[in-house]
């Protein structure tokens, strides 16, 4: 093979190198479906704690797709994910999440219990033209005032995690083009399913760490791995940044390597 060829060659030709990545695609949805069912496990704690009932509990955990219906958050990912790639979206989604999940973290601490917030959240929102005629408002009167705030976080961490989910389909695609791509997409899927499993045996764990129940301690799990994913995308740009300069280099010394020594370069 000569030194052109080789050049020619991309890391998508490395099998280990692609399952590698599918690895940490995967790992990014796992995150993120860990978080959005967080609370779940622990519905009955948030209604003795927080005094979140039934309807509370529901709407907020209906708020997750609001911005992506009826603002078009979605296509407007899509936009972005086109015009700026893979990477950039990556990094952005990560962030999206992390900055919505902070939120719903604070609004279920007990630092929010009895802050200008809940007073202002207790006094506001509880009415949305338009929206409370089609049933369809992220906000009711009545609804407790942690369980508003909470909303409009897991409202922006929806925009982050669907975000990330067409970015990991674009990744895959790329990724596994005129290979295993079926096979691919199945076991990205299959993994980050496994996040729904996780939380349902740990959310309660660290909610009721120590014998004292605090469920803002399970919301800060999540919020943890949350960083590791943004952290991990971050560290994940700079090296891929690095390996493309250093690819760039490397085709220029060929390309000047061609152009004075044609037929040593040709194989003759």
């Amino acid at each position: 093979m000569t030194t052109t060829d080789k050049i020619h060659q991309t890391l998508r030709d490395s099998a280990g190198m692609r399952w590698l990545v599918l690895l940490l695609l995967a790992f990014a949805m796992f995150c993120s479906y860990i978080f959005m069912d967080i609370l779940s496990p622990i519905k009955d704690l948030m209604q003795s704690t927080r005094g979140w009932d039934s309807t509370a509990f529901g709407t907020m955990q209906g708020s997750e797709t609001f911005l992506n219906v009826f603002v078009f958050f979605l296509i407007f990912a899509g936009i972005i994910l086109d015009k700026m790639g893979v990477r950039f979206t990556a990094i952005l989604s990560g962030a999206v999440m992390l900055v919505g999940a902070t939120i719903n973290w604070y609004a279920v601490t007990d630092a929010f219990q009895g802050s200008g917030l809940q007073t202002w959240f207790t006094n506001n929102l509880n009415y949305i033209p338009g929206f409370d005629e089609l049933g369809i408002s992220p906000f009711y009167r009545g609804m407790p005032a942690s369980a508003k705030f909470a909303a409009i976080g897991f409202m922006i961490f929806g925009c982050g995690v669907e975000m990330a989910g067409i970015t990991v389909s674009r990744g895959i695609v790329k990724w596994f083009k005129g290979r295993e791509m079926a096979l691919a997409m199945g076991s990205e899927m299959a993994l980050a399913r496994l996040g729904v499993a996780t939380c349902m045996i740990f959310s309660p764990v660290f909610a009721k760490l120590g014998g004292v129940i605090d469920v803002s301690r399970s919301v800060a799990f999540g919020v943890v791995l949350l960083c590791l994913l943004s952290t991990s995308s971050w560290i994940r740009n700079l090296t891929s940044r690095r390996v493309r300069l250093r690819r760039k280099t490397i085709r220029s010394r060929s390309a000047i390597s061609v152009l004075f020594c044609p037929v040593a370069d040709s194989g003759w």
